[in-house]
Order: C-alpha cells, then structure tokens, then sequence
C-alpha cells in the first residue's frame, strides 16, 4: 500500500507552511513521506535552538546530519530556511514563518502519538520529584498510596529541577521553585519557609538564653541564598554579624548531615525538619523562620488531560497535605 500524500491544497500545520511558498503564495507540490518528516523535525530543532550543535545533542544524532536534513528541506522548497553567518544562524523570513506552525505541529503528533499508547486506565504514573522531598515526606508515606492503589505502577524519577512536560517523559512532578512555570499547573503543598538548626550539641555551646549574635561564633550554613541569612537575622530582630561565615552547601541531605554532625548552623526547612526536632536530633534555638518565596509544589501539564491513574494521585497528595503537610 503506498501511503503517500501529495498535496495540493494548504492544511494547518507545519507541512501547510512547508508547502507554501512565503513570497509569491504559490504552493510548491511536496511529498509528505517519512523522510519530509524527518527533515521537519531537523529544521524545527535546529530553528527553535538556533544551533545545529545543540539540536544534534537533544535528538541524539550528529550536527552534519542535520545539516544534510536542512539542506534537502531547503532544496525540496526551493527556499533557504537559514542565514549562515560566520558563528551563528539565523532564520531567513522563509524560515520564520515555517518554524512556528512546525514546533506546533510536531507537538500535536507527538502529543497524539502518546495519547494513542496510553488508555484510561493506564497503570503506570511517572513523577518527577525534587529528592529530599521524595526522602522525607513521599517515600515514608507511599505504602498508603501503594495499599490504597496497588495496581498503579508508579516510578519516581529524581530531579532538582522543575519537570519541563514539553520534553520530560513525566506524567506529573513535585518540585522547589517560584510556582511559575510555562505550560504547568501548580498547587503549592509544603511552605517553603526555612528557620536556624544546630545540632544538640552545639546547642549546649550556646547561653542558656542565646542572641541571634550568638549565632556568628559558627558557621552559617545555608542552600540557596546568602541574603536569607541576612533576612533571618531581621526577622530575629538583629543585623547579620560582619564577623558571620555564611557558606553555600546546595545539596538539602548535605546540609542537614552538616547541621547533625555539628559543623555549624543550618539554615534549613522548617517543614521538613519536625521530625529531626521531635527526635531531638537537631535543635532549633529561636523560634524564628524566613519565608525565601519558593515552596514545594505539585505539578502538572495544564493542557494535558489527567489520567484516572494521575488524579487518584493528585488528590491522594494533597489528602496527605490536609491530613498533616510536615515530616
């Protein structure tokens, strides 16, 4: 059976674009067949990177064949698609016009495409989860979801970045951030807020009744931002100490062995540290936290439809956060 198409009429997607001829609006008869396709999506990588090196690195595959893959697209429409400068390219106006309709195309097929291999009832649920929160608060509690849910499969992949669902194979994720990120829905599940930690005994170093000064005698340890030392230090009613070493440790499990092992002070999540202070495994001298305007959330493609498998976990998370939302 021969399956390919001719076309001669403009349709809306990226072949439509790639058909048309930009100047005149005469439309240039090309054959969609696998290897129009493979062009397509060559020009798309390298159009929306702006770098043959770069597309080569995210389809796997080497700059020169890309170049070959522009170049035969360029000669089926008789256009060049970009301005090769000396160090850079650019896209011609051809090239720009066909961009747009290309990167949303191929989208739609590789949308289509993953909604064909997946049913409702899909048992298998990726999430992408920031680690110490997958340590601390998912992983003790999964065997709740598990017992309620036992026929979902369901996968952690661990990240320290927000999931990007235009490119990360993830069905939903939990990450650190600002809340705001391009094409996501994001529910916010765990406060942010971050307060000082010390190890007990350290703590006994300390006066009976310590000052936030105090604190300067050792060393600040802190994740992601100097100035919230600075901050906690005002929420605490004093200036931070010209004398203080406040040292970068951007790893959470790290920076609580730190605070454990006695090394100095952490500045560490509040909502994440009630057991380590339940314990007594580490102490918390004042009762002063600092909101650092990120927090944890649950995440999701806002255009993608939730399957059943994604929404019994969804609202299992967020029963979780009303029924006690701190480990």
């Amino acid at each position: 059976m021969n399956c390919r198409l001719r076309h001669t009429v403009p349709v809306v997607n990226c072949v439509d674009a790639a058909i048309a001829e930009a100047e005149s609006g005469n439309l240039i008869d090309v054959t969609l067949d696998p290897g129009t396709l493979v062009r397509l999506r060559a020009f798309e990588a390298v159009g929306r990177n702006l770098s043959f090196n770069l597309a080569s690195i995210e389809l796997a595959v080497t700059p020169t064949a890309l170049s070959h893959h522009v170049r035969h697209l360029e000669e089926q429409l008789g256009q060049e698609l970009f301005h090769r400068l000396h160090r850079q390219i650019v896209l011609t106006e051809t090239g720009q016009k066909l961009l747009g309709p290309c990167i949303s195309g191929l989208s739609l097929l590789d949308q289509a495409i993953n909604d064909a291999t997946r049913t409702e009832h899909d048992r298998t649920l990726t999430v992408s989860v920031a680690p110490y929160f997958s340590a601390r608060w998912l992983m003790p509690r999964l065997s709740n979801f598990w017992s309620a849910h036992p026929e979902i499969e369901l996968r952690l992949h661990h990240a320290y970045q927000p999931a990007d669902f235009s490119l990360d194979r993830v069905d939903a994720g939990i990450a650190w951030g600002h809340g705001r990120w391009a094409g996501t829905h994001a529910v916010r599940v765990l406060s942010g807020e971050l307060t000082a930690l010390c190890s007990p005994t350290l703590r006994r170093e300390m006066p009976a009744k310590p000052k936030p000064t105090n604190l300067a005698r050792w060393r600040l340890f802190y994740e992601f931002d100097p100035e919230h030392w600075t901050r906690w230090f005002v929420a605490a009613g004093a200036n931070l100490p010209a004398k203080a070493r406040t040292v970068r440790v951007d790893d959470s499990h790290a920076l609580r062995k730190i605070a454990l092992e006695g090394q100095g002070i952490a500045l560490f999540f509040t909502g994440l540290s009630r057991e380590d202070r339940r314990s007594g495994q580490l102490e918390q001298p004042f009762d002063v936290t600092v909101d650092p305007g990120a927090a944890y959330y649950l995440t999701r493609p806002s255009a993608r439809p939730m399957s059943r498998s994604l929404a019994l976990f969804w609202d299992w998370i967020l029963d979780e956060v009303d029924l006690d939302p701190f480990a």
